[in-house]
């Protein structure tokens, strides 16, 4: 329960970006009714400091959980990443009702999960080269899923389904023969199910009314991984480095009540873009057709994000450790 309600809150937050990654956002200080605008660029710098984070538990490691070997006929894995974050106590947040005032928000330290089922489909066996097979060719699919469900203090449902379909290939430059290890380059796209999340969040003026609704949130992250492993007798040791590209696009509405006069609505559309790199070991047993995986790694680099509050970790731009655990049977 502890990792769905932390995902919940991840995916919550995301819905608070708006369409630049600045200290202080245009859109927010830009808002026709002043009422909003603390709310709006605190939930910017928010979404700034979690895209990553949550994007990152999507994305993982590795392609195939394990292994840079060439897929032989069919593998289908059943894997759980998990980013070592940074979330935002919700609870704790005030809102200003007469413009953007600069805070410290308070974070707690939670891992993020993503689980997924990846599938790996020969497509071309590749060329011999002497004892070399190179170039050999594998589609990717990856399912997620997320239910529709009601939670601590918000509610979450899917527009078309509960699953998302993602895609990539992977294409073997070298195969795991006598002393030389595998190495493969790959791309794989994945995305969660388009969702709407709706919820209630205290304000300044501690209304009991305010609320964030969340409508046609998408995240989608585009991987590009070269990758190496050499197997030795039963167990397979590897690695791999990387950079993502996350996107993300949402409908929010905003309604907050000041101390004095009516509630303040409005409906911001959110976009964002952000490339982080990743580099990652991984070890692996095989037995027969079944593989039992792991993955520790880092993400790191790439776009700097700055905000206008601050967060009690002080760390929008840190590397972001994670791990990922699965198995996967070969047909």
């Amino acid at each position: 329960m502890r990792l769905s309600v932390a995902t919940g809150a991840v995916l919550t937050a995301v819905a608070l970006s708006s369409s630049t990654l600045g200290a202080q956002s245009a859109q927010c200080t830009s808002a026709q009714n002043v009422t909003l605008r603390d709310a709006c660029q605190k939930g910017t710098d928010i979404f700034s400091m979690l895209a990553p984070q949550v994007n990152g538990a999507v994305a993982g490691g590795g392609a195939l959980l394990g292994s840079a070997r060439a897929v032989n006929g069919i593998s289908v894995g059943l894997r759980v990443n998990a980013v070592d974050g940074r979330l935002p106590d919700l609870g704790s947040l005030r809102y200003s009702s007469t413009g953007v005032v600069r805070s410290a928000i308070a974070t707690t330290r939670t891992p993020v999960p993503a689980p997924a089922v990846d599938v790996g489909l020969s497509v071309l066996p590749g060329i011999l080269v002497g004892v070399q097979r190179v170039l050999a060719l594998d589609l990717l699919v990856n399912v997620a899923y997320i239910p529709n469900r009601d939670l601590e203090d918000f509610s979450v449902r899917t527009t078309n389904g509960s699953l998302k379909l993602g895609y990539g290939a992977r294409l073997g430059l070298l195969s795991d023969r006598l002393f030389m290890p595998a190495v493969a380059v790959s791309y794989f796209r994945r995305s969660l199910p388009t969702s709407t999340f709706s919820g209630s969040l205290p304000s300044g003026t501690g209304g009991s009314n305010d609320s964030l609704s969340l409508g046609e949130l998408s995240l989608r992250s585009d991987a590009l991984r070269l990758a190496i492993s050499k197997r030795l007798g039963v167990l397979e040791v590897g690695g791999g480095v990387g950079q993502d590209r996350y996107r993300s696009f949402a409908q929010l509405r905003a309604r907050v009540t000041p101390p004095v006069g009516t509630a303040a609505s409005d409906v911001f559309v959110l976009t964002q873009s952000v490339a982080r790199n990743t580099a990652y070991g991984s070890l692996a047993l095989n037995i027969l057709k079944l593989r039992l995986a792991a993955e520790a790694g880092s993400t790191f680099g790439g776009d700097s994000i700055s905000t206008f509050n601050s967060f009690t970790d002080g760390k929008v731009n840190a590397q972001r450790l994670f791990g990922s655990v699965g198995l996967r049977v070969s047909f």
